[in-house]
């Protein structure tokens, strides 16, 4: 097929983005293909992580096909921050490589080996490990943990259990993330993604939660007690699958903000009190947090609200063998150092 010219949605706001990477598979049968980038489109760290994943993505599945960018050079902020890189291009900053500020981390990978960073990590379990890096992260975009120590525990909390969930059961060897922290809104966005199984197939490992869709699997997903891996013996005493990850983290999200979960054909977007259904298509699973910080409240609190409430309905989910959510899914970091 000829040339595909495509600009980019004039605003980049969640339906746009999902609809954007949709579209794109049709385009990807073309041989070449011509993104025009405005120069005023502001990119959100979602938005520039998934759009840059589908590209990558469909560049690896069709190498036949070409693909330009017409506008660039007006595009700094994505130069800087790792777009052009994680799309497979030469040009800016490659992943990872800003440094980051005080109010954002660049698009970034992160394999599981990087975990293990001293000889001594290969006898720590993989989640401590993770903890420990996501700390890091938590800590560049809170700066003052005395004025943002809500911000730091949910942050340190959620991408714990995001990060957890994408090397325990999308069985991929890397991620990638990206953030950003407005001082004058107080608001912060955190997004990740991944090349793995994606959920339903993640959840089809464990026999009780086969489904035939995308969104029912997602929707299944946040629940307390659903997990593809809580129908097999525990392995360790502190970090087993119980289920619980998403759906705390999810809780958390909406109590303070929103989350967005993406995976397949499939997407959600969650409030407080509200919940969208879209129609996409993310070869893995993606995941946003949009936070404002003055809403949070106090996390550990919340976490007790929302465990006590799970336990409720994991009780009424078949087949999530109720198995309760374990110590260490319920717990800030510095619950358990103290």
């Amino acid at each position: 097929m000829p040339n595909a010219r495509i600009p980019f949605p004039k605003t980049l706001a969640l339906p746009e983005v999902l609809k954007f990477i949709k579209e794109l598979d049709y385009y990807s049968q073309h041989d070449r293909i011509i993104f025009e980038l405005a120069p005023d489109t502001f990119f959100a760290p979602f938005s520039m992580l998934v759009i840059a994943s589908k590209i990558r993505y469909l560049r690896e599945k069709c190498p036949r096909l070409t693909v330009v960018f017409d506008g660039w050079e007006h595009h700094g902020y994505l130069s800087h921050m790792g777009f052009f890189s994680m799309c497979g291009f030469d040009h800016g900053k490659e992943l990872g490589e800003a440094l980051g500020s005080i109010n954002y981390l660049p698009l970034t990978e992160i394999s599981k080996g990087s975990f293990y960073e001293k000889s001594i990590d290969q006898y720590e379990e993989l989640p401590d490990l993770i903890q420990r890096s996501v700390d890091r992260s938590a800590d560049v975009l809170c700066r003052d943990h005395d004025e943002n120590g809500q911000m730091f525990d949910v942050l340190s909390y959620s991408i714990r259990e995001i990060f957890r969930n994408v090397f325990e059961h999308a069985e991929a060897e890397s991620l990638y993330f990206c953030a950003q922290f407005w001082p004058k809104s107080q608001k912060v966005e955190f997004a990740v993604a991944d090349f793995g199984i994606g959920i339903r197939n993640g959840l089809g490992t464990n026999p009780n939660f086969r489904f035939s869709t995308d969104k029912e699997a997602l929707e299944y997903s946040l629940l307390p007690g659903v997990s593809g891996k809580t129908h097999l013996p525990r392995r360790s005493n502190v970090w087993f699958n119980s289920g619980y990850g998403l759906y705390m983290t999810n809780r958390l999200a909406r109590n303070g903000g929103n989350f967005v979960i993406a995976s397949g054909e499939s997407a959600i977007h969650f409030t407080k009190k509200s919940k969208w259904n879209h129609a996409t298509s993310f070869p893995g699973t993606a995941l946003r947090i949009n936070l404002d910080v003055t809403q949070i409240g106090r996390v550990q609190d919340r976490l007790k609200e929302f465990r006590e409430e799970g336990k409720a309905i994991a009780a009424k989910i078949k087949g999530s063998a109720n198995r309760p959510p374990s110590a260490m899914s319920l717990l800030l970091r510095r619950d358990y150092e103290d």
